[in-house]
């Protein structure tokens, strides 16, 4: 027998089962998931965008002992990944794992494990439609001392102005190296969509090491950078 609720409006008495109140709750939740659904969707444009991690599987990047570039770099994506996602954009990750690429490169002309694992990672763009791509890395310099983060932009156009508004918001959480400017990285001179790659700081400077190892900075890099192509977007986080 269903449970009954009792209420009293005036001189009626109104009996209502359990399941009929259920069934009501559910009918009035259902459209409103629905449309903040689209709004979220509406916001985004349904973008998608291709988040590099750098390095992966036997190419480690950057390394220092006990650090690996290739899993800072990983980090970072994946909390980006998560955060874009949240925002309704359709997010494509080169990799989600400690892997390399080469093997991935659907080119066959292109020779050697390295030149195949970043034809690979310029590959993703086509294969998802993507309309940008942005490639995290982590950086090292011969000089102790020296910190920050770097942005570098692709010549295509739109690219300069995402290397700017990404760096807007990572310079509130650490100091730059160096205004963003051109690169002359290959995933960036063959990409055909705005395209952007950033350093995310040296792990050749100890305290900055420290930081880019702690999972909390980490997140906040990621929020950083996925407010910057929302800002690019003109959409709010």
């Amino acid at each position: 027998m269903p449970h009954m609720f009792y209420g009293v409006s005036g001189m009626k008495i109104w009996c209502i089962s359990r399941r009929y109140c259920l069934l009501a709750i559910f009918s009035f939740l259902v459209p409103i998931g629905f449309i903040l659904s689209q709004l979220i969707a509406g916001q985004s444009g349904g973008k998608t965008i291709v988040i590099d991690a750098g390095h992966g599987g036997v190419d480690t990047g950057a390394n220092r002992p006990g650090v690996l570039e290739k899993d800072i770099n990983l980090a970072i994506a994946l909390a980006v990944r998560d955060i874009l996602r949240s925002h309704g954009f359709n997010v494509v990750l080169t990799r989600d794992a400690d892997t390399e690429l080469s093997g991935s490169c659907d080119n066959d002309k292109v020779r050697g494990r390295y030149r195949r694992d970043l034809s690979a990672r310029v590959e993703a763009v086509a294969k998802s439609g993507a309309d940008l791509f942005v490639s995290i890395h982590a950086n090292v310099s011969s000089a102790a001392t020296r910190r920050g983060i770097e942005c570098y932009f692709a010549p295509s156009g739109g690219s300069k102005n995402l290397a700017l508004a990404i760096e807007e918001q990572l310079v509130l959480v650490a100091p730059i190296s160096q205004r963003a400017k051109a690169g002359n990285f290959f995933v960036l001179r063959r990409s055909q969509v705005p395209a952007v790659l950033i350093e995310a700081g040296f792990i050749t400077n100890q305290e900055e090491r420290a930081l880019l190892e702690n999972p909390k900075y980490q997140r906040k890099l990621a929020e950083a950078i996925s407010k910057g192509i929302l800002k690019y977007y003109m959409v709010d986080l």
